[in-house]
């Protein structure tokens, strides 16, 4: 069994460092790129469950502490959440986020082997592409 303790703080850590390769403190962040940044925490997190062969029911117990703890989301948030990300990385929710999260697998390779400017690009790709479509789907066509 592994400690989960330490998993926690380990996982809290990975996603507390990827607002340094940002360059965004967590304070001038927007509700939109903190979702951002935990789905792709999320998928982070989905490895070190792998590398540690963590039960679905642990991987979940952290992701809402990660959620919690990093994002600082309530509890009731921080469930929610958790269980949108679930769904969406099974393929049966929300399909950017699921690419979002499956971005996060691969940065957690990068985070690992400290490759950080791969990672800031990985997450730049994403903000890049996501928050301008995002703003598009939001902004009301204009009246002729």
């Amino acid at each position: 069994m592994s400690d989960l303790k330490a998993l926690r703080r380990q996982s809290a850590e990975m996603a507390n460092d990827l607002f340094s390769v940002v360059g965004i403190p967590f304070e001038d962040t927007t509700e939109f790129q903190r979702q951002l940044l935990a789905a792709f925490s999320f998928g982070m997190l989905f490895v070190l469950g792998q590398l540690n062969r963590l039960t679905p029911p642990e991987v979940h117990t952290l992701g809402i502490c990660l959620l919690m703890d990093v994002f600082k989301y309530s509890d009731r948030q921080a469930t929610a959440f958790a269980e949108d990300l679930i769904e969406s990385s099974r393929g049966r929710g929300n399909p950017t986020i699921h690419a979002v999260i499956h971005r996060g697998i691969d940065g957690h390779r990068q985070w690992e082997e400290g490759l950080t400017s791969d990672l800031k690009c990985n997450l730049e790709d994403i903000f890049g592409v996501v928050e301008p479509a995002a703003r598009e789907a939001a902004t009301p066509p204009a009246r002729s």
